[in-house]
């Protein structure tokens, strides 16, 4: 099949959040599987094409209108693992140094920006991006050269399929169009303010628009739907996105219940060779280890190293990672947080069970690491520094370090209020860190008590009382867990490959988008 992938992020090329991931592994997933697969990738500032391989630079060109102006587009490519990416220029992308929002390096361009929030022309950003798809087919793609499948990702490419229904062109005629949602929380929308709004950029009918409503609102999740199938992250998320009394679409999940809108849910796959804890070089550890065969000194001697190197209170601090608090050698049961620090990951429930969990059980020490808000930093931080010696909070990203923070612990936390797949419960599993995870959407690929621990509601109340009965059963027996270890890995390595995925899943679902049965 010839398949395009459209995404503002790719792992290696343009980098933000999980988005990258998902999309990188299975356009590669796909291409070694014998598929034509290429990747639409805008060419902010900040990529760094050398990355491509035998790079070719503005190799194409064409013109896009959008909110009232001509924009002239490049076209770059090069390949990446059997991918091939076309790299999209054009000066609301240049001029960029991030993927969605204003960084440091942004403000030689853009003085008065606040780090942190999104790109004020998001929606040029966005419209551009997708117009420069349609005019790269309509341009350069015969009949037979056009894509059998184009698959977008995220909101911010979801208005793709009803641009190429409004241009009323034969370019994509034979195309299925299929659209992620891998988050539908309120900031993750890119909707329009209004119609007006939605037709000054996109240029599709306000009789097409209107259809695509939430409250006066435009969302591209509902004119994706329109013209290509909705898929999701998990088949848990999918129902949760049905669900009308979901209080955490922004109003979305009503509207797909009472338009039965079908949303396909996949789980994602996980790149085990690029976290692999018996190869020092890919997993970034200090030690090797294999938590399938419980050769687990290794991560004990990982424990050791980061207490004694890295966490205790005259290590030195990691060059952009902040630290608050420090941990003492003394403890005998480790917590661990690692991710984005906003208020969906129940960062405010996670804290809040801590400060009880650590008056309950004296043995156990925390490890927090992530950055996102600044009054959740704020809290974070202070929170380490009350409870010195038995909670280390480091601020910020840096590969090894967050693997190592994952890896040093015995259990990692996950009280997200909703969460379209989860990530951290692989990469938790492949260190041989037990996932604690609040019973929602993709996190429920976790059974209970076999792979991990599952609990409801998403209380302090409850999390505390879940942390004390495992951490009183690990001390009381450190090797009780040792069987929910083993098979966790297990079952990772045999279930959720991306090759796995690939094929038995998005394979699949394409051959019966184009031809209504299974090849």
């Amino acid at each position: 099949m010839k398949i395009w992938m459209v995404a503002r992020e790719y792992a290696g090329v343009a980098e933000a959040g999980g988005v990258k991931n998902v999309v990188c592994s299975l356009s590669e997933a796909l291409a070694r599987l014998g598929h034509d697969v290429v990747c639409f990738v805008p060419f902010y500032g900040c990529v760094n094409p050398q990355c491509l391989g035998t790079f070719r630079q503005n190799e194409l060109s064409a013109a896009v209108e959008s909110a009232g102006e001509r924009y002239l587009i490049s076209y770059s490519s090069g390949f990446l693992n059997g991918v091939k990416i076309i790299l999209v220029g054009a000066q609301c992308f240049w001029a960029k140094q991030n993927v969605y929002t204003y960084c440091a390096a942004d403000r030689e361009i853009f003085p008065d920006c606040k780090i942190g929030e999104g790109y004020a022309d998001q929606h040029l950003m966005n419209t551009v991006f997708e117009k420069a798809i349609l005019a790269y087919g309509e341009e350069y793609c015969s009949k037979k050269d056009s894509p059998q499948i184009v698959h977008c990702h995220d909101a911010c490419a979801a208005a793709l399929p009803a641009i190429v229904s409004a241009c009323k062109k034969n370019s994509f005629e034979k195309t299925k169009f299929v659209v992620t949602i891998h988050n539908a929380g309120p900031y993750y929308h890119h909707e329009f303010k209004d119609v007006d709004e939605a037709a000054f950029y996109t240029g599709i009918s306000r009789e097409v628009l209107e259809k695509a409503k939430n409250g006066e609102r435009v969302e591209p999740y509902l004119l994706a739907s329109l013209y290509g199938l909705l898929t999701t992250v998990s088949p848990d998320y999918a129902k949760e996105l049905s669900d009308p009394s979901n209080p955490n679409t922004d109003g979305l999940s009503k509207i797909f219940a009472q338009k039965k809108i079908p949303i396909v849910g996949v789980t994602n796959g996980f790149d085990l060779p690029r976290y692999e804890p018996m190869d020092m070089q890919v997993s970034r550890l200090p030690y090797e280890y294999n938590p399938e065969k419980l050769d687990l000194n290794g991560k004990y001697e990982t424990r050791v190293y980061f207490l004694q190197k890295i966490a205790g209170r005259e290590s030195p601090e990691i060059q952009g990672l902040p630290r608050s608090g420090y941990l003492d050698g003394e403890g005998r049961v480790f917590f661990a947080y690692h991710g984005r620090l906003v208020r969906q990951k129940g960062i405010l429930v996670l804290l809040e069970a801590a400060r009880k969990f650590l008056k309950l059980v004296p043995e156990a020490r925390l490890i927090i690491n992530g950055q996102g808000e600044e009054e959740l930093k704020e809290m974070c931080a202070a929170f380490a520094n009350e409870n010195r010696g038995r909670v280390v909070f480091y601020y910020g990203y840096e590969k090894a370090m967050s693997r190592m923070f994952t890896a040093a612990a015995d259990f990692a936390l996950l009280p997200s209020d909703f969460e379209p797949c989860g990530t951290e419960d692989f990469i938790a599993q492949a260190f041989g860190t037990i996932p604690v995870a609040h019973a929602t959407g993709g996190l429920k690929k976790i059974i209970n008590g076999k792979t991990g621990f599952l609990y409801e509601p998403n209380s302090a109340e409850k999390l505390c009382s879940v942390m004390v009965d495992l951490a009183q059963k690990k001390l009381k027996n450190a090797k009780c867990f040792d069987k929910v270890i083993r098979e966790a890995a297990k079952i990772l390595r045999q279930k959720y490959t991306w090759k796995s995925v690939a094929k038995e899943e998005y394979e699949r679902l394409y051959w019966e988008l184009m031809f209504g049965k299974k090849s």
